[in-house]
C-alpha cells in the first residue's frame, strides 16, 4: 500500500464505524467479471463501454478502460465505497487467478471545481515491472492518492479506521 499525505488526511475523515457493502450498487460491474484481452485485464463492464486512444501501453489501456467515478454510484462515504469496491475486485482477481498478487487498484480523490463535492476516481491495472501508473513519489500529486496491491492492503486501511472507533 502506498498513499500520499493528502490521502492519509482524507482517510482520517472517513467515519470509522461506517460499514459499506458494494454489492447492491456495483453489482452490474462485479457480476460482469474480469476479461483478458491483448495481455490486459479489464472489468468486462467497463471494456464493453470504453475504447482507448492509440499509443497507450498495456498499463495505460487498463487504467483508461478500468476507470470509474465512484461518486456517480455513491453519494455518501465515497472513499469508503472505493475501498470496498477495490476489495471486491481484488477478490474476483484472487478467485480467478488462484493467487492474491498481480493486480493494483488506484483511488484518487479531488475537489470538483466550483462545488464542495469530492470526486473519487477508481482505476485498476495489472502489476508489471517498470510499468507503474503512479509516480514513485506520491507527494507530488495535488490529489489524494492511494495504491492498493492486495486485499491485505485494504485490511490494513480498515484496521486503521477501526482503531479510531
Amino acid at each position: 500500500m502506498r498513499a500520499n499525505e493528502r490521502m492519509l488526511r482524507a482517510l482520517a475523515r472517513v467515519p470509522a464505524r461506517a460499514v459499506l457493502r458494494v454489492a447492491r450498487r456495483f453489482a452490474p460491474v462485479l457480476d460482469a467479471g474480469l476479461v483478458d484481452e491483448g495481455g490486459c485485464t479489464y472489468l468486462a463492464y467497463c471494456r464493453a463501454r470504453v475504447a482507448w486512444p492509440a499509443g497507450l501501453d498495456e498499463t495505460g489501456r487498463e487504467c483508461w478502460v478500468n476507470s470509474l467515478h465512484v461518486e456517480d454510484w455513491y453519494r455518501t462515504h465515497v472513499l469508503l465505497a472505493a475501498l470496498a469496491f477495490s476489495d471486491a475486485v481484488l477478490a474476483l482477481w484472487e478467485k480467478r487467478q488462484g493467487r492474491p498478487e498481480g493486480l493494483v487498484c488506484l483511488i484518487s480523490q479531488s475537489r470538483v471545481a466550483g462545488s464542495g463535492r469530492q470526486a473519487v476516481v477508481w482505476k485498476m491495472h495489472r502489476q508489471r515491472p517498470g510499468h507503474d501508473w503512479l509516480a514513485p513519489d506520491l507527494s507530488g500529486y495535488d490529489d489524494a492518492v492511494l495504491e492498493l496491491a492486495s486485499r491485505d492492503d485494504i485490511a490494513l486501511v480498515k484496521a486503521r479506521l477501526c482503531q479510531r472507533a
